[in-house]
């Protein structure tokens, strides 16, 4: 029989086995020793609620409660901020080096970091993987011939959501959210 403890990851409350939180725990203690960004507590943030969609993910199917297996697996999809695999080696059921190559499915949003007016040029240029330039000139060209350049630059813009965390940033460009990946997008604005 193993010991179990209720833990409260990313604002959802888990049934963990004993030695699977003592792993996760230390997981997260060198996570947060290796990331080198000013707000760590933001990342940090990130980093738990992710690992709470994995968790619910894999629990989903009538599976109650988390064990070693399910965090190894988690730990290694994630990965560490510097890319290493450090907890890999020791019985996870993937490689970390392989995650940060992996790609996710892509959503369109706007993007914040490059926008001139609402980022809507950007978002569809980080969606269709092309040059931001480019889109803004047919956005250009379209509202000298007419105004569909206009109403289609302002339906997006109304109808397109901004992408705020580094989540969505990364599948804005179809990039799976690991955390080598997030790492690349947690100095956003607000």
């Amino acid at each position: 029989m193993k010991k179990t403890i209720n833990a409260g990851i990313g604002k959802r409350s888990f049934v963990i086995d004993e030695d699977a939180y003592a792993r996760l725990d230390t997981f997260l203690n060198h996570f947060r020793a290796r990331v080198n960004v000013a707000d760590k507590k933001e990342v940090m943030e990130d980093l738990e609620e992710r690992i709470a969609e994995l968790f619910s993910a894999e629990t989903a199917g009538g599976k109650t409660v988390v064990d070693m297996t399910l965090v190894n697996k988690v730990i290694a999809e994630i990965g560490m901020p510097d890319g290493t695999d450090e907890f890999a080696s020791s019985g996870a059921t993937a490689s970390a080096a392989d995650a940060p190559e992996a790609k996710g499915s892509k959503k369109l949003f706007r993007n914040p970091d490059d926008k001139v007016l609402g980022g809507v040029c950007s978002g569809l240029a980080a969606y269709f993987d092309t040059d931001t330039v480019l889109i803004r000139v047919l956005f250009v060209a379209l509202l000298i011939c007419g105004t569909a350049g206009f109403w289609a630059y302002l339906i997006f813009w109304i109808v397109t959501p901004v992408a705020k965390t580094p989540t969505d940033k990364c599948v804005m460009r179809g990039l799976a959210p690991t955390m080598e990946n997030l790492a690349k997008y947690s100095n956003y604005s607000k």
